[in-house]
């Protein structure tokens, strides 16, 4: 049972108590210590998609702009005739772009019929584009609402059907929608590391005080029992005479 370590100390009472003592400590730090990286992770997490958002907008901008000028360039009253040219500038431009994390990712789709078409998709160097998917798939929630034209931020699922921290911007100019994620398990990793690592810090901290607290309390409650059956003794032996 949890009271065996303590053998020895006291008696039975005495040593349960202890051990529900001890069990107690350990709850609450173990509570104290989720609650502060929980809070932690949650203040990466807002800050992260803050980010994101002011990336997209960003992007989705300058995207517009070079539609603009491709448009001015070309005497074309429409964007479309624009378009080639502006995504090759976009495209040659993002390779030259390192990214942002291991999973950071931007991608740039249309909506095409019930389907979500994939143009560009930057990933580290990866710019294979994505299949393309249902619209009212599960998967793909940002793009879809940077295609309803919607701006924001959310966690939610990609084209992959992985859980992301996604900003979605529209792009007008183009009828086009941008996204700017990273996995949500990239966030997370640092925290979980760092909540197992002041799990195990935590818990041996508690063995250690507690073994310390038997080695110099055990002795002082042995001689306070002893002390206690003397005395319970002597007032025996008193009554008796």
């Amino acid at each position: 049972t949890f009271v065996e370590p303590f053998v020895g100390f006291g008696d039975k009472d005495d040593r349960r108590r202890l051990g529900l003592l001890i069990l107690f400590i350990t709850s609450v730090a173990l509570a104290v210590g989720g609650v502060v990286i929980y809070r932690l992770y949650g203040t990466a997490i807002n800050h992260r998609r803050t980010w994101l958002v002011d990336t997209a907008q960003s992007q989705a901008r300058l995207i517009e702009f070079i539609a603009r000028s491709e448009a001015a360039q070309a005497d074309s009253v429409s964007p479309e005739g624009a378009t080639p040219a502006t995504l090759r500038q976009i495209i040659d431009s993002h390779e030259r772009y390192t990214g942002f994390g291991k999973t950071g990712e931007f991608t740039l789709a249309r909506h095409v019929g019930d389907s979500i078409v994939f143009l560009f998709r930057h990933r580290h160097f990866d710019s294979e584009t994505p299949k393309r998917i249902p619209f009212n798939s599960e998967w793909g929630e940002p793009m879809r609402r940077a295609l309803s034209g919607k701006s924001g931020s959310l966690i939610g699922l990609d084209y992959r059907g992985e859980p992301v921290v996604a900003a979605y911007e529209p792009v007008a100019e183009l009828d086009m929608g941008i996204v700017a994620k990273i996995d949500l398990a990239e966030i997370r990793e640092p925290y979980v590391h760092a909540s197992l690592a002041a799990m195990g810090v935590g818990l041996l901290c508690i063995f250690i005080g507690a073994a310390l607290s038997l080695h110099l309390v055990n002795p002082l409650i042995l001689r306070l029992g002893e002390s206690r059956n003397e005395l319970g003794v002597r007032i025996k032996e008193r009554t008796a005479e």
